[in-house]
């Protein structure tokens, strides 16, 4: 049975979605999950990113990389988290772009993803964050995460 829009957004729209219910609806649920992150609705954007996220594949991570540049902060966070999802396929231009996120929830996810990822070419830009951070805490997440990245 083809997965619908209505599917989705059954899933989507829980307070507390089941991401893994969300993820049994496959990669024939990604093309509706693309279309929930470019509408005017944040939280069900967010929701539609960190789902893609699990599903997995080429589709989702190009929705991964429209989630990282989305107006919202939620989205983007949600999409700086979902990488963690996709460790081999998670684009390193759009990670170093999350490091230097305006927002600093943001940032704050994106260097516990880069810790995560454990990625050599992101040490450095964690390490700019662990300079330059305006905000302490920021600073020392960073240089923690820089410290373990090989």
């Amino acid at each position: 049975m083809p997965v619908t829009m209505k599917d989705v957004l059954a899933e989507i729209d829980r307070d507390e979605p089941d991401y893994a219910r969300i993820a049994a609806l496959g990669p024939e649920a990604l093309p509706h999950l693309d279309m929930i992150v470019e509408a005017q609705d944040p939280l069900r954007a967010a929701k539609a990113a960190y789902a893609a996220s699990l599903i997995g594949g080429d589709a989702a991570v190009s929705l991964l990389r429209k989630a990282a540049e989305h107006r919202d902060p939620q989205v983007r966070i949600a999409a700086a988290h979902g990488f963690r999802n996709q460790p081999e396929a998670a684009p390193t231009d759009v990670l170093e772009g999350l490091l230097g996120d305006s927002d600093a929830g943001v940032r704050k996810i994106a260097v516990g993803t880069a810790g995560v990822l454990g990625r050599a070419e992101l040490r450095s830009k964690v390490e700019a964050v662990a300079a330059d951070d305006p905000h302490e805490f920021l600073r020392t997440a960073a240089a923690e995460v820089a410290g373990s990245i090989k």
